[in-house]
């Protein structure tokens, strides 16, 4: 065994490829651009426990991707529209918050990650256009 002093982040002592709430402890929130929306298979979780499929984005610049629960989904969906294509490229607020309720039955809560979005005000024009009939073609 070869022991050394440890002085990184605590980030640095997780090797999961997930980025987590530890990650952003004490930074706050971190706003990053969205490079891609990723679908994954059979992935290997903690506890040796696999996920059969499971979404997450990746961010310009950051090595680590962000598991996309149906919480964030709603969130992206609201700001730039159900269609994936549209959300690569937009800025985001990531950021933790406590309180979170614990996926099982085991019930209980944790901290978690949570994105803010600003909504895309043309999708918020078409949106309304397209349910009022007001703006479309002629």
């Amino acid at each position: 065994m070869n022991t050394t002093q440890y002085t990184g982040k605590v980030s640095g002592m997780k090797t999961s490829p997930w980025l987590a709430s530890e990650d952003l402890l004490g930074i706050g929130s971190v706003n990053v651009e969205i490079e891609a929306v990723l679908k994954n298979e059979d992935v290997a979780m903690d506890a040796g426990r696999v996920e059969k499929l499971l979404f997450s984005l990746s961010f310009k610049g950051i090595p680590k991707q962000m598991i996309l629960n149906a919480t964030n989904r709603r969130t992206l969906s609201a700001a730039f529209g159900a269609d994936t294509k549209q959300w690569v490229g937009k800025s985001i607020e990531v950021h933790v918050e406590d309180g979170i309720r614990k996926p099982g039955k085991g019930g209980g809560t944790t901290t978690g990650l949570r994105i803010r979005a600003k909504a895309d005000p043309s999708l918020t024009k078409a949106k309304r256009a397209e349910m009022t009939g007001e703006g479309g073609a002629q």
